[in-house]
């Protein structure tokens, strides 16, 4: 007999639910919810509305915040992203704020997760990874492909595997309007 899910599946979802000191049945509706929400965030033409079916999910987005298509905000830790106003997530970017082994490998690599905050008047170029515990200081940049696994200073250009910092950006800063 097939089942219907499995032990990897049961085991990862319990792990979550009582992280959250949750019911499995209420976590389940919540995660499938928030799930049914990214995907219709992932196509949605109006970036505005990608941005506030984020918003519903969790992610805390600022003001005049771009959200590209196909970006993938933690899924099951949405609330610990914080991106900062007049920022821009490009397309097909990946923010996890959460990391585990398998489940061979859950003593020596446990789950663990830490907050991403992404400043005020940051882009972030399409197809980027953010890891867990990152802070992107206001008014940097982040190239095209990156991922970002340290800290990144305000004012900053970085690219590259993993992200470096290979210029200080002057007079940044001001909104123009």
């Amino acid at each position: 007999m097939t089942t219907v899910v499995s032990n990897r599946d049961k085991v990862a979802f319990g792990e979550v639910a009582d992280h959250y000191h949750s019911n499995k049945l209420l976590f389940g509706i919540k995660y499938f919810k928030n799930w049914i929400l990214e995907q219709l965030a992932s196509f949605i033409p109006v970036p505005s509305w990608r941005a506030k079916l984020h918003r519903m999910r969790g992610v805390n987005l600022g003001h005049n915040v771009y959200v590209g298509y196909n970006v993938v905000f933690d899924r099951i830790h949405p609330e610990l992203i914080t991106v900062g106003d007049y920022s821009e997530i490009g397309d097909r970017c990946i923010l996890s704020a959460h990391t585990r082994g398998s489940l061979t490998t859950r003593q020596a690599y446990p789950r663990t997760m830490a907050p991403i905050k992404i400043g005020r008047g940051v882009c972030v170029n399409p197809g980027c990874i953010i890891t867990q515990g990152v802070e992107i200081g206001d008014n940097s940049i982040i190239g095209i492909g990156s991922v970002v696994s340290r800290d990144i200073s305000s004012n900053s250009l970085a690219l590259g595997y993993p992200a470096r910092v290979v210029k200080k950006l002057e007079g940044v800063g001001e909104l123009k309007t």
